[in-house]
């Protein structure tokens, strides 16, 4: 049996065992059994899968190193700075707006249609993991198939969210104002790749009405992101010095092959991550 002793320092829980008594037997009893391999089972399934979706995540965020590096490496020296300093902020402007209500308006139910609008903001729906047996009772019922937890969701979308964005830095880049692509990429991350996203991957309008599927993002991030880039580059128009007076076209080489080569090798590896992980 299990007693309650009090000694100078303060108390402490203790088995004490009556005359006679197989102090073995006792402590056997006392102890829980240990759960079945059934009972198991689903709880390391779900550990697996966020631990995957965790690894993979952090890859497609070291992606963003090589899209900086690929970028300063084809610009010129005097934007290098630039450009890789936009490279980093990208993260913070869109994790903030992601997390704000890109989630909600990406996740929430829509019932087919154009945007989510059964979360709240902040990432404050419920969700709960249909793997462990129970019935699934959040509000993002469109990613509800996943069994990782709710904020393992968030952050492997996040960083979706983000490449989003930096897609369209190399296509703007040594043309744009710094504080221009910060709001833009704030404004990507918190509509335009969330209403896309729903279309695609919240069960909105592509999907339920077109059967649109997307396995890897091909169409909900690269696509969007090649789009909004082309927009920036149409809109912005060529670099200062691309073209002379009478309309020839100028070189205007990169300062660093090197850069540029291990921008490729780490974009190459974080692959691993976007396409698997997806």
């Amino acid at each position: 049996m299990a007693a309650v002793l009090f000694g100078p320092s303060g108390f402490s829980t203790a088995l004490v065992f009556a005359e006679g008594e197989n102090p073995s037997t006792a402590t056997a009893a006392a102890m829980p059994a240990p759960p079945t391999v059934e009972e198991m089972v689903p709880k390391l399934w779900v550990a697996a899968d966020t631990v995957w979706v965790l690894v993979c995540g952090m890859l497609v965020f070291f992606m963003n190193l090589g899209f900086g590096c690929l970028e300063a490496g084809f610009a010129r020296s005097k934007n290098c700075v630039n450009i890789l300093s936009k490279n980093f902020v990208v993260f913070a402007a869109t994790s903030l707006a992601y997390f704000i209500f890109g989630w909600d308006l990406m996740f929430g139910a829509g019932d087919g249609g154009w945007i989510g609008n059964s979360g709240s903001w902040m990432v404050g729906g419920v969700d709960n993991s249909p793997a462990v047996g129970d019935k699934y009772q959040g509000v993002y019922g469109s990613i509800s198939w996943a069994s990782v937890p709710l904020w393992t969701k968030f952050f492997f979308q996040l960083v979706f969210a983000g490449t989003a964005a930096t897609i369209v830095s190399g296509a703007v880049a040594e043309r744009i104002k710094y504080h221009s692509f910060v709001l833009f990429s704030f404004l990507m991350a918190l509509v335009i790749y969330p209403v896309t996203g729903h279309w695609i991957w919240g069960f909105g309008y592509l999907a339920k009405e077109w059967n649109f599927w997307d396995f890897a993002g091909c169409s909900a991030v690269h696509s969007v992101g090649g789009w909004a880039a082309l927009t920036g580059a149409f809109i912005l128009g060529p670099r200062i010095g691309k073209y002379s007076a009478t309309g020839k076209v100028q070189a205007l080489p990169g300062h660093n092959m090197l850069a540029a080569f291990i921008g490729c090798l780490v974009l190459c590896f974080g692959w691993f991550g976007l396409n698997p992980g997806s």
